[in-house]
Parts: C-alpha cells; structure tokens; sequence
C-alpha cells in the first residue's frame, strides 16, 4: 500500500504541468477514482435485503423503528462496491408491487364508491411522503449512480410507477377525468361540491408530468377545455333569447368572473388563460355582430339613449377579443356618421339656415361624443381616431364648412354677441379648433377669416384684443407662423394707422393747413395682408369727406415716399348727424324736430349726403352722382328702405320691383328716394346695417372658388419644385404622396391637379421626364439650361432669368445687350445650386458604410491622437467652502479620421462639411474631477471635417470641477485649480490626448471681478498644462493618458478692504476715544460697551463674507479676533481707569511705590503737568495745644472771669474748625492723587492701545505674501 501511495505521489508531481494545461482549457475537477476492491455476494445479499425491508417499512407508514444513518450507510457500501444496479432495480420491484397490490386496490375499490377522489388523494400523499423518505436513505445513489447512468431518479422513479401503475390503469384515468368534469360542471350549475379535491387531484396531475404540463393535460385539461366550449356555446344561445344586449353582457361578464376564480383557486394558473379564452371565443366572438347590432339594445339604442354605463360594460366585455373594438366602434362611426350627414343635410335643405347654429349642432355634437370617449370609451386610441375621422368626413360634405367655422368665431368674438365670460369664451374657441382641425381645406377658411377679422377691425366690433390674438395663437399652433403672418400683419397695420391719425391730430395746432374739415380717421391697409381689391373702386365723396382724404394722403405720402394710396370705400364706415323735420298734424301742430346720429357705411353716407342739397333723387341720379357701383349701391339702398315706415331712413317710390335670383329686388332707374321725415327711433344713436347674407351667394362663393384654385396651383408648384429640388429625380408615385403630405396640412390637393401641374413644368423646362422610364421625373438642372441657345424668345429669356432675384431681373432686362454682365450674373446663380448639390452628395458619399463606433484608425494596433486646446473665456465663481471652481471654457479637440477624405475637386471645390455631434465618431474625452451631476457638460455643437481629413470639434462648456483650497491668507490668497481631462474608456494604446497650441487660449478671456488670473507665478515644475500617463487601480495594465489645465487666480482685496477691513479698523480707532473722554462726563464706559457691541453687530455680517472652512483661521480671521480682544480690553481698562478715579483716603490709601510709579514716574515719562496745590493752611501760633492760651489768675478780679471763660470757649471752637479744615484738605488730597493716578492711566492706555492696534494690523497684514486692488 505505501508503496502504491508512493507511486501516485510521483505520478501526481510528473504531471502537474499537464494538470495546470487541463486547468486552462477549462476543466477544474479532476477524479480520483477508488481503489477497486471485491465484496462477498452474501454481504451484498444481505444488506439489499435490509434495505428492502426498510422500504416496505416505510411504505406501510411503520418507520420509527429503522435508523436512517444505518440505512444510508448500507445504500452508500452497496453503491460504491458497484452494486448500485442492484439496489435501483430492486427498488423498482418493490415500488411496484406495492403499488400494484396496495394502492391501485384500494383505489379500484373507491370507484364504486362516492369517496374515489379522497381516496385517491391520500393514496398520493402517502406514497409522495415515502418516497421523499426513501430518496433521503438513497441519496448517494442520486447522486453518483443516477448520474453516471443517465436513469430517472428516485423521487421521479416513483411519481412515474405511481402515472403507470395506478393513474393510468383501465378505469382509473377514465374515472378521474369524468369525476372532475362533473364536479365541475355541477358547481357551474350552482350545486355544493368539495373543490379541494379536486384541487390536489389536479396537483398530482401536474406533479405526475415530471417538470411537464403532459399528464395534467392529456388526463383533464384537454377534456375540460372540450366540455367548456360546449357549455359555453349552449349557454351563449340560451341567454342571447333570454335577454337584451346589456343583461347579456352582464351575464357573460358574470360567467368570465366565475370561471377565473375558479380556475385560480384550484385549477392550474395556464388553464385559467385557456378556459377564460374559449369563454371569450364562444360567448364574445361568436356572437359579436349579434351583440352590437341587437334591435332596441345594442350600440345605436345605448349611444340614442346616452348609456354611458351600458357602454362602458360593452366596451370592457368586447376589448377581450382581436375584433370586438373594431365592430363597436364601427357601429359607432356608422351612427355618428348619421348624425353628422343629417346635421349637414338640414343645412343644404333649408331646414336649417344659420351657419352659426351649424357649427353650434356640430360642437354639440363632437362635445356628446367626447363625453362618450371619455365615460365609456376610457379615451381609447381607436374611438378617438374613429371619432376624428368621422368629424373629418361629414364637416368637409359641405364645401361651405370652412366659412361657416369663420362665421361662428365671427359672431362670437364679434361686440354685442351674447355676453360670455372670458373663460367660456376661451373654451368655445379651443371646440372650435377642434372642427378647424379637422378641416381639409384650411386655406379656404383663412380666406374667408381674413375677410370678417377685416370688418371686425375696421368696424371697431371686436369683443377684445386679447381674444382676437388668443384665437391667432390657436391657429399658429395649428398650422404654424406662415398660416397667421398676414392675420398678424392686419393688427400691425391697425396699430400703425392709430399711430398715424394721433400724429395728424397732434399737427393741427401747429400746422393749420393739416386741419380737417370732420373728425376723420383712416386705416391703412397694407396690400396683400387684407382681403381688398387690388383694383382702384371709384366713389364720388362728400366734399367735406374728399377733402379730409385728401389732407390725409398729402400727410402720409409725405412722410412715407414711394407708396400708393388707393381708397376702399366699401370698408369705411362714417356716423351722420341727422336732423328729421315731421309734419304738422291737427293733433300735434307744434311738433318738434328730433336729431339722430346715423352709423352708416361709407356708401349709404355718399347717398344720404345726396339729400342735403335736394328732396328727392331718382335710382339713375344717384348711381349718377355717386359712381357707387350697382351690386354695392342696392344694398346699401335697400338698408335704408327696409323695415316699418318709422324705421326707414328713406321712402322710395316705385312702379313694382321684381326679385331675382340673387335674392335682391330690382330697383329701376325711374324709382324716387326721399327721406322719410317719419322716421323715429328710441335710440338717440341708430345703426343701419347693411342687408348681408349669412353666407356668399352662389356667384360669390364660384368668384371665391376660382381665386382660391388659382393660389392652390401655385402652391402645389412650388411644393413640387421645392422637393424635386431636393430629390432630384423621383418616381411619379413618390412624387404625389411627397407633395399631399406637404400641403395637407393647408388642403388636399387632388391627383388630377398635380399632374396638371407637373405637365404645366416640365412644358416650362422646370422638370424633365426620364427617356427610359416615363414614371420618373428629374428636376431640370440650371447647368443644363446653359446650354440652350441665348438668342431663343423672349418667353425662354424669361425662363432663364427665373432663377435671379426679382431685383435683378429687372436691370438685365435693361442690360440685355451686355451678354458678359448676364454671363457672370448666371454663373453666380449656378454654382450655387451645384454648390448645394454637391454638398449634399459629398455628405451621402462620407456616410456612406460610416460606423461611428469604429475608433477612425487605419491599422487597430496604431493609436489615436487628439489634440486638445483650452480657450478661457469665463471664470464664473469659485466656492471656498465647497472647494469648486466654475468656468466658462471653450474645448477644442483636432484629430484625423482617414474614413472621412475626400479631393475637393470632385465635390465642386468644397474643402470643409458639418456634422453634427452624433454623426461621427468623436472622443470621449471628459473632465476627470468634474463635479456636476450632468457629466458631460459639452454642448453638442457641429463638428468641421476638412477635405485631408482633419476634424475640428470647438464645443462651449460651463464646467464645475474641485479644487483644494487654502484660505489661509483670505483675502490676500492665491489659489491653484486644475482641470484634468482624458478618455474616459480608451487607454494611452488606443487614444492618445495631448496639449494642443501653446498651454492656455486667454485670448477671449473676460476678467472676473473677484479673481485676477496670474499666469506669471508658475515655475518650470508647476506649468499651466502638463500631460501625464497613469496607471489606475481599477485597470493596472492599461495606462491612461490626461492633459491638466491649471489656473493661477489670486484675489482681489479691493471689495474686502472696503467693506471689512477699513470699517474694522475704524471701530477699533474708536476705543481710544474712550482713554481721552474724560471721567466726570459719565460717557466713558457708556461709549465702550457701545464699541464693543457695534463690533459684535459688524461680525454677524463679516461671518457671512467670509469663506466658511475649519480647514484653517484665515488671516481675516486673525485680524477681527485680534481687534475683538483689544475692544474687550478696553472696557476692562476702562473699568480700572473709572474705579482709581473714584477711590479715597477712607477706602483706599495709596501706596508709596504706587504714588512713585503713577505721580512722579510716569507724569515725567509722559510729560503730565499736575494741577497746583491750594495754600489754605492755617498756621497757629499756639505752641502747644494743651497750655491755656489766657491764664486768669484766682487773685484777679472777679468781674473778670466771665470774661475768661469766654475766651476759653472761643478758642477750643477755633481749635476744632482747625482740624476739621486739616481733615478735609487730607481726603481732598487723596482723591485729588487718586484722579490724577487715573489719568495716568488712561494716558498710558491711550498709547499702549494705539501702539497694540497699529502694530497689530501692519504685524498680521504685513505677513501677507500679497496685496492685490
């Protein structure tokens, strides 16, 4: 045995190089396999004997008595001495006949009996519960035999016996599928059934089936999804003739309830799917039409009687199948149509003759219908297009819809319409652009809203500004800038007119000859933004009217010289003061006369002005006398004749009128106008309108057609030049599908007018067809036209000259004689348009294959070099506190792209195209300490590729990066920042990023009013820019290269030597005031605590200029901490200065080195003079106090010693005022020593002050490295 060990050992070390190869191919387990070794045939015997009787122990429920660890020991010899076949088939043997003998007779026996699903049941769990006992004891067969020999393992072993032994035996599998398909189908017929069972029958089944749906599906699901649909299908018909639509759509709602339930709860979650699928294919596909077209119940009768709910459970139940929504929102579309045809028709039919009531059924309508999109519908896509289109398709039935639609806003934004609220108003013009929208011809309706903004304007009837402008926005959103420039260009035009009349008005003063006759204002109307005749209209005016017109034109054509203006009196409108002289009568013969002012048109006023100067005219007079012409002239008559005999204006006298058929009375030329002295009006001011028609009349509306048809060939023109200029050659199919989507957003041209068109160019040599295939049309190059002969008709010369500007033509029509000047002319025009061709091909030719992944080298193994150059442009703000600098650089990178070359002279001289950013490939360069949350702060501009492939990329950049900042010389400090760029995924073998140009481009650099950029402080080591190559923990083997841009700011200390510094040393100045006030004021220490609290206040607001860090105390910082001690200490000695002043001899007694240092000493150094003494003394000549001053002897005489005792009285009273003097002139001496010791120490504080604050701030300010303003 060692010497088998010692051999394996040498065999292991020899081929260890082998193993490490196999290691690296991908295999990492190597075998070792057991030394063979025999077993005896009893051994093995009588250990699978063991472990049979465990087994059938443990499938009787009887295996508390077995000891697992000996069985798993047994299995585990058997199967490693190679008896592993053995102990698998012996195991399939018993298996089997206890299932043969045990389970499928009791289950046999349970089939006559109600309990066969119970039955079943337990037999499973039991044989389930062994069996997970069983492959526990042979888990070392699992692993290692089941695996070598590719057999089923020991679980699965047993569910299989237990599929072929008992589940599918004769009767069994027939039996179980039957039972579960009538307990089923009894619990949908409302009877009491146990579902658990037939859950976990369901379990098995699918347990059965081994990780596979087979089992459960053969055995029951097929079966059950059979017998479903047959239910269903019965049911379906059943309550189709029980019931209407909306119960039928609650039942099968119902039904699809029920059947998920009970599918989730004890059927398998894919069967759930599949009977909720066969439900829908046989109560909901099957019967669809049947649903939605039922007679008095299905969509016509629910969306007649607004059923939103009934609906909106149609919509829910029938959303469940491909088609459902399809067929509802056709029956639905079918409806509205009606609706829509029927609203249209009463229009054409006379039944309705108000085009504003049109429009207001038609919003009523489109509002009913979008409440049904939004309450029963849930705003599907499909209702929402299938409304759109419906509304598209009976609005544009009639060809008068686009006028109707300017009629209706017309009238609502028009004074006097029906009083509405702004918001209501606003909601009423956003409806309306929904039908505007889905006008077809929207260019006929910017015609006629042109023509009734133009009388709401001029007529002064518009509700508001804001409205009129609200709804221009509307239509700009809608159809964009060019569809409104000529509506926008009327309000100009209004503005300026008001402008105008002010000016003239304003000039009378001063120029009388400007003065006019009448209170006059005019509009003047730009031509082509207003829907007037370009025709000059003739009208014989008033004089007084004339006259005003023609003081305005010399005004206005003086100040604005090269115009025309033409008068458009059928715009105008004019008030007349008129006076009505009634005729007497017996009962009223003193009737006064009554005055009116009539708002007229400029037409009726030429009439009635006629009456001034005499009673009555004939028709032929006054066509005679006012050139008005004929169809304007008998409207503005029949407004002044029509209504009751007091509303007519004027009486005419005829022989019989006749009507027409443009629905106005004939006038004749013999029939006589008067005025009607009669007329009578409540309203002091009367309005006579002009008879219109609600609409234009059929000529009107054929002379409207007829101009609109002619801008639509022009425009369909120039749609087909513009894309065949672009395309240069396109089928004719193309051609016609590119053209309706460029002008269906104005009107849909149809296929004839196109083609009409196209034929109408190629005649003109605009477009040419293709020899070879007659479908194709190319656009006519102007190169190609160079070649046709110059001495053609004057047609051709017009042809060629049509691709000049207008102002040119006209000089070489007067030049024609000059070919060279036409020559150089055309040259000029045709390298233009070969310049655009050729630009657009070189562009398709570089794209061409361009892969703008592909790193632009020629050889993979080559890397690439991009330059990089920095221009400085900004140095926004740098932030201390956070350690940012923000500046505003421009980048410009430069690299070669070999894919992107080109010979200019191919390309007709171009030596350089853009692209833009996302086109081609660009490095992915990026500022490594960038600190903005967008990481990639480069705007996306252009990019200029040149002809020798050089790329040039110039984007701006408002960068955020950190730097480390040191604030301890603020504000007299310098800062270093640094912008670091390299490629963020390309290493130094693939890109390599150097300096480009010489360090930093200051050349557009805009100087920062806090930073001043000093370039000249770098050294050799520190330069502006470096480029470093570095290795990165994340990628050891790969270095990155990155070029660094440093700046050198330094601040500038002008702001804060102003604002902090000054004040502060100024308020430090103040406290010496304190040592010179002096101490009988009261002021003293009052004066300190003032100083020291305005410091307090100045720091709150220094606290909020300075940079917030704890990094460092900055030099600012030393500074007010130094001047806010000295304050403090000020109040301290001043305290000291205030207590030596009031101290005396009773409190205090004064030293002798004290009255040295502070009355002899310090007097002497400060050159103090002390106040002179007063000489009170009182000098007595009495030697000694106690001797008597008077010595009376007894032997004297008696009348003497009154005299005596007197005396002696007198003196000790002198006596005492003596030493009471002395006392006082002692303690007037002390406190006179006490205040003149203050003093000297408020002198001596005054200059240790002075001497500490200006050695203080020259000391701290003079350590700055710098002062910079």
């Amino acid at each position: 045995l060692s010497n088998l060990l010692l051999l394996n050992l040498c065999k292991t070390k020899s081929f260890s190089s082998k193993m490490k190869a196999h290691k690296k191919e991908g295999c990492n387990k190597m075998r070792i396999r057991a030394f063979p070794m025999n077993m005896d045939e009893s051994y093995v015997e009588s250990t699978w004997e063991l472990l049979r009787g465990a087994i059938q122990k443990i499938q009787i429920q009887n295996n508390s008595v077995l000891s697992f660890e000996e069985l798993y020991r047994n299995a585990y010899t058997l199967v490693l001495h190679k008896h592993g076949d053995k102990l698998y088939n012996g195991l399939r043997e018993v298996i089997t006949e206890h299932l043969q003998k045990k389970i499928r007779m009791d289950v046999l026996k349970a089939m006559k009996n109600s309990n066969f699903l119970e039955v079943l049941n337990d037999a499973w769990n039991e044989h389930t519960t062994s069996m997970i006992m069983i492959r526990d004891i042979l888990m070392y067969m699992d692993r290692v035999y089941v695996s070598q020999h590719s057999v089923d393992p020991v679980y699965d072993l047993g569910l299989i016996l237990f599929r072929d032994e008992v589940i599918r035996y004769d009767g069994i599998r027939d039996n179980l599928s039957n039972t579960l398909l009538n307990m089923i189908m009894a619990e949908r017929h409302g009877e009491a059934v146990h579902m658990l069972s037939v859950k976990n029958a369901c379990l098995m089944l699918m347990a059965l089936g081994i990780h596979a749906r087979t089992v459960y599906e053969e055995d029951f699901e097929n079966p059950f999804l059979q017998q479903s649909a047959e239910f269903f299908r019965e049911e379906g018909l059943r309550y189709l003739s029980e019931n209407n639509a909306g119960a039928y759509i609650q039942k099968v709602q119902q039904r699809i309830n029920e059947e998920s339930i009970r599918a989730r709860h004890y059927l398998d979650a894919m069967t759930e799917v599949k009977i909720i699928k066969v439900l829908e294919e046989e109560l909901i596909s099957k019967n669809l039409r049947i649903i939605v077209d039922m007679e008095n119940s299905g969509v016509v009768h629910m969306l007649t009687q607004d059923r939103y709910e009934d609906l909106n459970a149609m919509y829910v139940l029938l959303r469940r199948v491909p088609n459902g929504l399809t067929v509802m929102s056709s029956a639905m579309s079918n409806y509205l149509r009606q609706q829509g045809t029927a609203l249209v028709h009463e229009l054409t039919n006379g039944i309705s003759t108000s085009p504003v009531q049109f429009i207001e059924n038609l919003l009523s309508l489109k509002s009913r219908f979008d409440k049904f999109l939004s309450q029963a519908f849930e705003n599907d896509s499909l209702f929402r297009r299938v409304i759109s289109s419906d509304f598209e398709y009976f609005l544009n039935l009639n060809p008068s819809s686009p006028e109707y639609l300017s009629l209706f806003i017309d009238d609502k934004l028009k004074k006097g319409s029906k009083a509405m609220s702004e918001s209501d108003l606003e909601n009423v013009m956003d409806r309306a652009m929904i039908l505007f929208r889905h006008l077809q011809e929207k260019d006929v309706f910017e015609r006629y809203y042109k023509q009734h903004l133009a009388k709401r304007l001029l007529h002064t009837r518009s509700l508001a500004d804001d409205a009129e402008k609200s709804v221009i926005a509307k239509l700009r959103m809608e159809c964009g800038c060019h569809f409104t420039s000529k509506i926008e260009g009327m309000f100009k035009d209004m503005q300026l007119s008001a402008t105008i009349n002010e000016s003239i008005r304003n000039m009378k003063d001063e120029h009388p000859e400007f003065a006019l006759p009448i209170d006059f204002s005019a509009s003047v109307l730009t031509t082509g933004f207003w829907p007037t005749q370009g025709s000059v209209i003739r009208c014989i005016l008033p004089s007084a009217a004339n006259e005003a017109f023609e003081k305005f034109k010399f005004f206005y054509l003086s100040s604005h010289s090269g115009r025309i203006l033409n008068l458009q009196p059928q715009l105008g409108t004019a008030d007349l003061h008129a006076e009505f002289y009634p005729p007497s009568s017996s009962s009223n013969p003193k009737q006064k006369k009554h005055k009116h002012i009539l708002c007229v048109s400029t037409y009726q006023m030429c009439i009635l002005m006629l009456f001034n100067k005499s009673n009555q005219y004939t028709y032929k007079e006054i066509v005679e006398q006012t050139a008005i012409p004929e169809k304007d002239l008998k409207r503005a008559l029949l407004s002044l004749i029509f209504g009751k005999s007091t509303q007519q204006v004027l009486c005419r006298e005829s022989k019989g009128a006749a009507s027409t058929g443009d629905r106005l009375p004939v006038l004749h030329e013999e029939d006589v106008f008067r005025v009607n002295e009669e007329f009578s009006s409540r309203l002091f001011r009367v309005k006579i309108q002009t008879l219109l028609a609600k609409g234009e009349t059929v000529p009107e509306q054929r002379e409207t057609r007829g101009k609109i048809e002619e801008e639509r060939k022009l425009e369909v023109e120039a749609a087909i030049v513009r894309i065949m200029k672009s395309r240069q050659r396109l089928g004719h199919t193309v051609l016609l599908n590119e053209i309706v989507n460029q002008l269906k957003h104005r009107f849909m041209p149809s296929p004839i007018m196109i083609k009409k068109r196209i034929e109408c160019l190629i005649e003109r040599d605009y477009l040419s067809r293709d020899p070879s295939d007659y479908n194709i049309e190319s656009f006519q190059e102007v190169a190609r036209l160079l070649g046709v002969d110059l001495m053609r008709s004057d047609e051709n010369w017009q042809s060629l000259l049509a691709c000049l500007p207008s102002g040119k033509v006209v000089l070489i029509r007067s030049m024609c004689g000059w070919l060279f000047f036409l020559a150089a002319l055309f040259s000029v025009c045709v390298l233009s348009l070969l310049a655009d061709y050729n630009e657009q091909i070189l562009y398709d030719d570089l794209l061409r294959g361009y892969n703008i992944l592909e790193r632009p080298v020629s050889n993979c193994s080559k890397p690439l070099v991009v330059l990089l150059e920095l221009v400085l442009f900004q140095i926004v703000d740098v932030e201390e506190k956070n350690q940012l600098i923000q500046t505003n650089i421009w980048l410009k990178f430069t690299w070669y792209d070999y894919n992107l070359k080109w010979n200019p002279e191919e390309y007709g001289g171009i030596s350089d195209v853009r692209f833009p950013a996302g086109k081609i490939w660009k490095p992915d360069v990026l500022l490594y300490n960038n600190v903005d949350p967008n990481f990639d702060p480069y705007y996306p501009s252009n990019l200029v590729v040149y002809s020798d492939g050089k790329i040039n990329w110039i984007p701006p950049a408002i960068v955020r990066s950190s730097c480390k900042m040191d604030v301890t010389w603020f504000p007299f400090d310098d800062q270093t920042c640094c912008l670091k760029f390299g490629s963020w995924t390309y290493n130094d073998r693939k890109l390599v990023l150097e300096q480009g140009g010489n360090g930093w481009d200051m050349s557009e650099y805009i100087e920062n009013g806090e930073w001043l950029l000093v370039v000249s402080q770098f050294t050799t080591a520190d330069y502006p820019v470096r480029r470093t190559v570095k290795l990165y923990e994340c990628c050891p083997d790969e270095p990155y290269s990155d070029v660094k841009y440093c700046l050198h700011i330094r601040r500038r200390t002008l702001y804060y030597g102003f604002n902090l510094i000054i004040p502060s040393l100024l308020i430090s100045l103040m406290t010496l005031l304190g040592f010179i006030l002096p101490v009988e004021s009261g002021e003293k220490l009052t004066l300190e605590i003032t100083i020291l609290l305005s410091v307090c206040v100045f720091l709150t607001m220094v606290s909020q200029m300075t940079p917030s860090t704890s990094e460092a105390v900055s030099l600012i910082g030393v500074f007010f901490s130094s001047h806010m001690i000295v304050v403090s200490a000020s109040v301290v000695f001043n305290v000291i200065v205030l207590n030596l002043h009031y101290r005396t001899q009773d409190t205090h007694r004064m030293g002798v080195w004290t009255r040295k240092v502070l009355l002899d000493w310090f007097p002497r150094i400060l050159l103090m003079r002390r106040p002179l003494k007063s000489n009170s003394n009182i000098h007595s000549d009495i030697r000694n106090d106690s001797e008597p001053l008077l010595n009376c002897k007894e032997t004297s005489i008696q009348r003497t010693n009154e005299i005596c005792q007197l005396l002696e009285q007198l003196i000790a009273d002198v006596r005492y005022i003596r030493e009471f003097v002395k006392n006082e002139e002692e303690e007037q001496e002390a406190r006179n020593d006490w205040k003149f010791a203050a003093m000297v120490v408020d002198r001596i504080c005054l200059i240790a002050f002075s001497f500490v604050i200006l050695v203080s701030t020259i000391g701290i300010f003079s350590s700055s490295p710098h002062i910079t303003v």
